[in-house]
């Protein structure tokens, strides 16, 4: 709930749209601070009593009490500050720990940290532990794997003599705000986690007018707006907040710990307004150069356009430099072109101006590539998005097209698009947020196996398995890709691999093969595996087994998230798979009775179709997966994760035998 209280007349103030031009933007990241700077708190901060540990409300969760979480904010100014307080107890030894350290990470391109107390309470107390903590700054690049730098820094703070019934009390400011949101701020403030708190107080200060769009998700609280002559506060008194449990198998689009959010974006148009500056492109000379030679080497402007996709994809290397004002503004094409390499950010505008050059209509978009289908329900902000991508129209279709993907295949017809909910399309029209799901759905399965399996030869005999799998739309990307980096030789051994655990010792008797039809995007993959010693003793000396899985089936839900639940179910969508095993029998399958078989399992998640058919020699079964939504409501998740757990045994055969078999 929000409760508005008026302190003051109403003073309207409007903020001047952003121009911006291409800056130099940064290829080395700001030097790390030599050492950390301790002075007092900024005017604004009220101080806040933490709750007294005899009068706590909750129990300590893994040996730590969170006595207070108190975060102030101040969007007024040229250089924003957020106040962070933290006090902990210790209540077991489990706990030391986590006291007995923290972390803080922040930009120095355009911030800095002032350190303002480190205090540890022992017996009644209060001692101050500035002198006894060691500070260390270091580069904290989590995604350097990725091929991902944003040159961040992280202070770790090692507090010495921690001991067990000890509260810990630090506070610190972090200032300043990435000067690519040209003045704007946009802030989330957690209310509830995983862990309870005894008193949780927020407090945030703007600029009169400014805070142009608040809202507390989901859940409520008792949030005070307070409007003042020249600015205007939300505020959370020191508030007990309970634990919120986490529900495995919730959508990311599901925010699930309840969060106030502000911003002084009022809507979707106005992110897109701010943003649409940022990738102002014109026409550069190397650009329209290589526009004009992938024009000659193409015959249709269908072709030139996904040699133009491929091109940005698979022949500029994806390095993310993201210093500073890099986090939202892109390189200029003509230096990604120079330099082959370039971030989302890069490559989209590098690709938006290709096609642009090659006649066709095109333009960034902003997404979210993990909570996309939430961001209607978001805050409006340039943090809702973490990804570009290019919008396309041709022939009155509308086409999304990521240029960071690599090996994509298919003719511009069928190229499998980007699909992440919701995109802020920046073309100069801020329509706003829209949807961008795609108006045609593929009737075939992308995942298609044909195994047959022979067992003619009986006990004694190695049983022989030849396989044609045949990939298609973003299998077939994958897999395109997967070869490209491991080789033939890297995914026939990770074949072998899978039989050798499967099956026991295996091996290929020729080559794995593969034909790549990249316009149809079609990979088909041909084995054929010499099974040594497939079958298992019984327990009679007589007897013996075999066992697989059809393995194109797997889940397509998370197998062990809540049944009964509060928040939707996730499934992992679009997923169409078939599989079909052919089993050759022994005598010619004389002697043998297997009986005709058929199952259907129907929800709202998935449809999942089984039939088995005894044709003579031969013993078939047939599976197929088809995925019907990308997530289904909590009242239908125990039969969903129920019909779920009886597929996954279907997927799942074997066949006890006998000497006597054939």
């Amino acid at each position: 709930m929000l409760r508005c209280v008026l302190l003051g007349c109403v003073l309207a103030s409007m903020v001047p749209s952003l121009a911006l031009t291409q800056p130099d933007l940064p290829t080395i990241a700001a030097p790390v601070p030599a050492e950390a700077v301790f002075g007092a708190p900024p005017n604004f901060v009220e101080d806040v009593t933490p709750q007294d540990p005899e009068n706590a409300v909750f129990d300590s969760f893994g040996g730590v009490r969170y006595l207070l979480i108190d975060d102030q904010h101040d969007a007024r100014g040229d250089e924003p500050a957020l106040y962070v307080r933290r006090v902990r107890e210790a209540s077991n030894a489990s706990a030391i720990e986590s006291l007995a350290s923290f972390e803080v990470s922040f930009d120095p391109s355009y911030e800095h940290v002032v350190f303002h107390h480190i205090r540890l309470t022992r017996d009644g107390e209060t001692l101050d532990r500035q002198p006894r903590t060691q500070i260390e700054f270091a580069r904290h690049e989590s995604n350097r794997d990725r091929q991902m730098l944003n040159g961040e820094v992280t202070a770790l703070a090692r507090i010495d003599d921690v001991r067990v019934g000890d509260t810990v009390d630090y506070a610190y400011t972090v200032y300043g705000l990435n000067p690519s949101y040209g003045g704007r701020d946009f802030r989330r403030f957690g209310l509830n986690w995983g862990v309870p708190v005894e008193r949780r107080s927020i407090r945030s200060i703007w600029p009169r007018g400014e805070a142009r769009f608040f809202d507390t998700t989901p859940g409520e609280a008792d949030i005070e707006h307070l409007r003042r002559r020249n600015h205007e506060e939300f505020r959370l008194a020191p508030t007990p907040r309970a634990a919120i449990s986490f529900e495995r198998g919730t959508p990311n689009r599901v925010s699930q710990y309840p969060m106030l959010r502000i911003s002084s974006f009022s809507d979707w148009p106005d992110v897109a307004a701010w943003g649409t500056p940022l990738f102002t492109l014109d026409p550069s000379t190397p650009v329209q150069t290589l526009a004009g030679e992938i024009a000659a080497a193409h015959d249709t402007p269908e072709a030139r356009l996904m040699a133009a996709l491929r091109f940005v994809q698979d022949d500029v290397r994806y390095l993310a430099l993201t210093y500073g004002e890099g986090s939202y503004i892109p390189a200029a094409p003509s230096d990604t072109l120079e330099s082959r390499y370039g971030d989302c950010k890069a490559k989209t505008a590098l690709l938006v101006e290709l096609a642009r050059a090659l006649d066709f209509e095109a333009d960034p978009a902003l997404v979210n590539l993990g909570a996309g289908r939430g961001l209607d329900q978001r805050e409006p902000s340039p943090g809702a998005f973490n990804h570009v991508i290019v919008r396309l129209r041709h022939d009155g279709e509308t086409l999304w097209l990521d240029p960071t993907r690599s090996y994509q295949g298919g003719t511009l017809d069928i190229v499998d698009q980007a699909d992440y909910g919701f995109a802020l399309p920046l073309d100069g029209s801020h329509e706003g947020l829209v949807s961008m799901a795609s108006a045609t759905t593929q009737s075939d399965a992308t995942l298609d196996i044909h195994e047959t399996l022979d067992l003619s030869g009986g006990r004694d005999a190695p049983a022989l398995l030849t396989v044609e799998t045949v990939l298609s739309g973003p299998n077939a990307d994958r897999y395109r890709a997967r070869i490209a980096r491991d080789g033939l030789s890297g995914l026939q051994r990770d074949y072998l691999d899978f039989y050798n655990q499967t099956f026991g010792a295996a091996d290929f008797v020729e080559p794995i093969d593969v034909v790549d039809d990249i316009d149809a995007n079609r990979l088909t993959i041909r084995e054929k595996v010499e099974l040594i010693a497939p079958f298992e003793d019984g327990d009679r000396p007589e007897a013996y087994s075999i066992r697989f899985r059809a393995h194109a089936i797997s889940g397509v839900i998370e197998s062990n998230a809540e049944r009964r639940r509060e928040t939707p179910l996730n499934v992992y969508h679009p997923t169409h798979a078939r599989h079909v095993v052919d089993l050759i029998l022994t005598n010619g399958g004389e002697g043998w009775t297997l009986e005709d078989e058929q199952t259907e399992i129907d929800n709202a998640a998935f449809r999942y179709d089984y039939a088995s058919t005894h044709m003579g020699p031969v013993y078939r079964m047939e599976f197929e997966l088809r995925s019907l939504a990308h997530d289904v409501p909590p009242d239908t998740a125990l039969e969903v994760l129920r019909d779920h757990r009886t597929m996954l045994n279907s997927a799942y055969y074997g066949f006890d035998l006998t000497d006597s078999d054939g």
